[in-house]
């Protein structure tokens, strides 16, 4: 038997592949962006969600203790304590009547809080 030592792909066909390679980088890159950037936005709604909730039920327990509605100072107060620990050692964080989250891109999200009524905006 004789062994053959010239098979593989030419030079030819690696650049061909190269080609296709970059063309499917260049399509698909600006695709994961945006699509990064939309599940930040809608992980923020979710945690703005939860914080709404969680107020709620806070107001709910006052009610049922002293038979007033009240809310806490400061809206992560409400959560759970594990919740609020992995919030607030995140990008998430409360200052001056606002919620502040921190994106990957650097940029900054913010929401107003009323203590007296529970409401974010």
């Amino acid at each position: 038997m004789k062994k053959k030592f010239n098979e593989g792909f030419t030079l030819v066909e690696l650049v061909i592949i190269m080609v296709i390679l970059g063309v499917l980088a260049a399509v698909a890159v600006p695709r994961l962006g945006s699509s990064i950037d939309s599940s930040e936005v809608a992980s923020e709604e979710a945690v703005i969600g939860s914080l709404r909730s969680a107020l709620e039920v806070y107001a709910m327990d006052k009610v049922v203790e002293n038979s007033s509605k009240s809310y806490p100072s400061d809206p992560f107060d409400a959560l759970d304590s594990k919740s609020e620990n992995e919030l607030k050692n995140t990008s998430w964080s409360f200052s001056g009547g606002s919620i502040y989250h921190s994106r990957n891109d650097g940029s900054s999200q913010s929401w107003s809080y009323t203590q007296s009524t529970g409401v974010i905006n």
